[in-house]
């Protein structure tokens, strides 16, 4: 069974996050975390208590309407930061993914300047966290994307979550490499050769696109020309262009236009 953490304020984006993991989960049995970081402000219209049965409203509404018997869903509220509460659940529940809506055409800004998604890409190492825009219309997903530098050294474990999707939707995973240099050292071509063998059991081509001015434009780019791409998965690495996709300095100085999921995978211990 497939455990599903995906945060809520109850708004639009954060909707079409749970419905884009109902989605591609749903010939899986899979339980769905659905979880509230409850803040009390003096300016609410609600007590935690009546925020607390919207929750509990909107769980036996999700419910009420997969009564097939593969879905389940469980509602948890907490008055905390989010961070803290998706560690928890986590740590209680177990987790298999983290879905979150974003704002769309902002999406790459918000992922890594927005203070919750920031948050949870910086500080959660041990569960992928899957990125959906508001206004993505999802369709099947026939290719998914996989973007790396071949600067990491691959196991196995670390793309598992990534290539369960891809079988589960039967697609070709497009492995992009972002080119800094002409030619692959000698560690990148060892690097190159474990992916390849990875996916050996998983339908897969390789490409190469040269960076852009940062490594944040180029992946709009690729997006750009992968048009019938279902989603985006990057590898986060302590070193190699994650890195410096997480510099703000970097993030601030470009126009974002993501419109694809993008899945952001954590490295193996």
């Amino acid at each position: 069974m497939k455990k599903i953490i995906i945060p809520t304020d109850f708004s639009k984006n954060a909707e079409k996050a749970i419905d884009y993991a109902l989605f591609l989960f749903k010939k899986e049995v899979c339980t769905f975390y659905i979880l509230h970081a409850y803040h009390s402000v003096p300016s609410a219209d609600k007590t935690k208590l009546g925020v607390q049965e919207d929750l509990n409203q909107f769980v036996k509404k999700l419910q009420s309407q997969h009564t097939e018997g593969k879905h389940y869903f469980e509602g948890i509220m907490e008055s905390d930061s989010l961070l803290n509460l998706t560690n928890r659940t986590l740590e209680e529940k177990g987790g298999d993914y983290i879905f979150m809506g974003t704002k769309g055409l902002s999406t790459l800004r918000e992922i890594f300047v927005g203070s919750n998604t920031l948050d949870l890409i910086k500080y959660i190492n041990n569960c992928p966290i899957v990125m959906v825009p508001g206004a993505y219309e999802y369709a099947d997903l026939r290719k998914v994307v996989f973007a790396t530098d071949f600067k990491h050294t691959f196991s196995a474990t670390e793309l598992i979550p990534f290539m369960d999707i891809a079988k589960l939707w039967d697609a070709t995973v497009n492995v992009i490499h972002i080119k800094t240099e002409e030619l692959l050292t000698d560690v990148q071509k060892t690097n190159k050769e474990i992916l390849r063998k990875i996916l050996k059991d998983t339908r897969h081509l390789f490409f190469e696109v040269r960076q852009y001015d940062s490594v944040a434009n180029t992946l709009v780019e690729i997006e750009k020309t992968n048009r019938s791409m279902g989603m985006m998965a990057l590898l986060k690495t302590e070193h190699g262009f994650f890195k410096k996709l997480t510099r703000q300095n970097i993030i601030k100085s470009v126009a974002f236009n993501t419109e694809k999921p993008l899945m952001v995978l954590p490295q193996a211990n």
